[in-house]
């Protein structure tokens, strides 16, 4: 019997296979090389003038979202629990400030997948209601 890989779905920001993309390939014990790696997946939405495919987009959210965790906003579950203890990194002002324009940037319908993509799947009012928090925590100045 032939194996059959199903990709990852479902509506929160680590719910998809671009984010687990991101997400696996992040450097462990390295925090120079973390934060260049979320760094270069943001980048992928904010340096882009051109249409913004949905994987890229999917990374882009899970590396705000971990940059949102790293400054109090709760893990998701276990699993990024674990990746946010493994993989050191500090959220500077720069990656917060990034993580920020990252999912304000996607809400932006003209050259989007993703926002496409949740829009005409009637499911991106859900989507950013639970992006939400994330974007909560980095838009607070920091103290």
């Amino acid at each position: 019997m032939e194996e059959v890989l199903m990709g990852a779905w479902d509506y929160g920001p680590f719910d998809n296979d671009g984010a687990w993309d991101c997400v696996g390939a992040l450097a462990e014990n390295d925090p120079a090389k973390v934060a260049e790696q979320l760094r270069a997946a943001m980048a992928e939405v904010l340096d882009n003038d051109e249409y913004i495919e949905n994987p890229e987009a999917q990374g882009a959210v899970a590396a705000a979202v971990l940059i949102a965790n790293r400054l109090g906003a709760p893990a998701e579950n276990e699993r990024i629990a674990e990746i946010l203890e493994t993989r050191a990194f500090e959220a500077t002002e720069e990656l917060r400030s990034l993580a920020l324009r990252t999912l304000d940037r996607l809400r932006d319908p003209e050259i989007n997948e993703w926002h496409y993509l949740w829009l005409d799947a009637g499911s991106l009012e859900k989507v950013l209601e639970l992006l939400a928090p994330y974007r909560e925590v980095l838009a607070r100045p920091k103290a």
